[in-house]
């Protein structure tokens, strides 16, 4: 519907996609305006996710603010994203990280048969074999909703419990058919309730110091690894990803040392990235020890091809 904002941006609010819980403000027409009136169209695009060149049809109607038009989508953002897809899979990932793969499936299969116990009730689906079914539908997850806090209670810590009970309020309470001021404050009451016992999935393990995260090694990946295997021709593409590899470590250092020599402007350089310098110590041992320098330039090139397991040097 809004066909200015690429994949990931929100289009109620400034949040940016890999910071959603920071400093954010609402999306207005005005702002939008503003900002198109002020700003290039690679700024709009970078820092604010607005393609310039594509305009709504509904963007000179008088009250008719598309940011205020649009709403959340309750069923795959709030019942089949947070609930299935983040809270239950979240569960099963905290137990294996705790207990161990093999424990963690036994528990999970002690989950399954709670949820399969429970007693026909008007309004109660039936999961004769628990959750762990490959197809879901908002049917499911919905349904699965209202057994699943039981059946973790125990296996899991209270404050996980408190979070998904809190979540369930959310839910319930927006799926209201009539909302009222009253409404609305419970809604907000719940909410806050929420964010603040979801915490406890940051601080079992799925958190990390210095905000560091897989984001990060997956990033790496996508570089050294999915877009070089895009550009080859799929055939013994390992050759052909190593040498796109390399000339893109040439390349950057290449711009490094224009922007050294002022061939480039320093707006050019790439983000500066710590590294560690190994020197002797006095014992004979390895003191790992920072350094100010920005860069360590050498040149690594790895074998195109394996080496044969009857190969000597396989070994």
């Amino acid at each position: 519907m809004l066909g200015w904002l690429p994949l990931g941006w929100c289009p109620r609010c400034m949040a940016l996609p890999n910071d959603l819980d920071g400093v954010r403000g609402r999306r207005t027409r005005a702002l939008t305006e503003l900002l198109m009136d002020t700003l290039t169209s690679k700024k709009l695009w970078d820092e604010f996710g607005i393609d310039d060149d594509i305009i709504p049809f509904t963007f000179h109607f008088p009250r008719a603010d598309i940011h205020e038009i649009l709403t959340p989508d309750l069923l795959h953002q709030v019942i089949k994203g947070t609930f299935k897809d983040h809270l239950v899979t979240w569960v099963g990932e905290y137990l294996e990280l705790e207990h161990g793969e093999a424990r963690a499936n036994e528990i999970m299969d002690d989950i399954d048969r709670r949820i399969a116990a429970a007693p026909p009730f008007p309004g109660l689906h039936q999961f004769p074999h628990g959750h762990r079914f490959k197809q879901w539908t908002g049917d499911d997850s919905k349904a699965l909703m209202k057994v699943y806090l039981p059946a973790i209670a125990g296996h899991v810590p209270t404050e996980m419990v408190q979070c998904i009970s809190t979540f369930l309020d959310v839910c319930y309470i927006i799926r209201h058919a009539d909302i009222t001021v009253d409404t609305l404050k419970e809604f907000d009451t719940a909410l806050a309730k929420f964010h603040h016992h979801c915490e406890v999935f940051r601080t079992t393990g799925f958190g990390a110091p210095g905000g560091i995260c897989s984001s990060i090694t997956e990033s790496c990946h996508i570089t050294a690894v999915k877009k070089p295997w895009r550009r080859s021709n799929r055939y013994e593409a390992l050759h052909q990803m190593l040498v796109t590899n390399q000339r893109l470590d040439k390349l950057t250092a290449a711009r490094i040392d224009f922007i050294n020599r002022g061939m480039l402007p320093p707006s050019y350089a790439p983000p500066p990235a710590p590294v560690e310098h190994i020197h002797d110590n006095d014992e004979g041992g390895d003191d790992a020890e920072p350094t100010d320098d920005p860069y360590v330039m050498g040149t690594v090139v790895l074998a195109c091809t394996r080496v044969p397991p009857s190969s000597p040097r396989a070994s």
